[in-house]
């Protein structure tokens, strides 16, 4: 992923279309069970389209795309997250750990 190059700052509009994807990703999969499905679907696509572009940091040769690096980390920080947060809050370590065992 980083190749040798030296890590740069995101641009200022990934950073906002970032918060504005994590904020609509966290309240659309609290709001309901499809928007819930939807905003998962999203984190999929995301992943995909970060992976084929390389676009999950910039680099000091490449930019980012602001779009799939705002799709990736926003559906991230907005869905999983808070997931593995309240299973950290709900059963612990423990909890977590089969999260990822599973």
């Amino acid at each position: 992923m980083f190749r040798s190059n030296a890590l740069a700052r995101p641009g200022k509009v990934s950073l906002w279309l970032t918060l504005m994807v994590a904020i609509f990703t966290f309240y659309g999969s609290q709001a309901s069970a499809s928007l819930g499905y939807l905003c998962a679907l999203l984190c999929l696509v995301a992943m995909i389209f970060a992976s084929l572009l390389n676009s999950f940091w910039p680099t000091g040769r490449k930019a980012e795309n602001p779009l799939v690096f705002a799709m990736f980390w926003g559906s991230l920080i907005g869905v999983v997250f808070p997931f593995l947060l309240q299973t950290f809050f709900d059963k612990g370590l423990q909890g977590v750990f089969e999260v990822f065992a599973s």
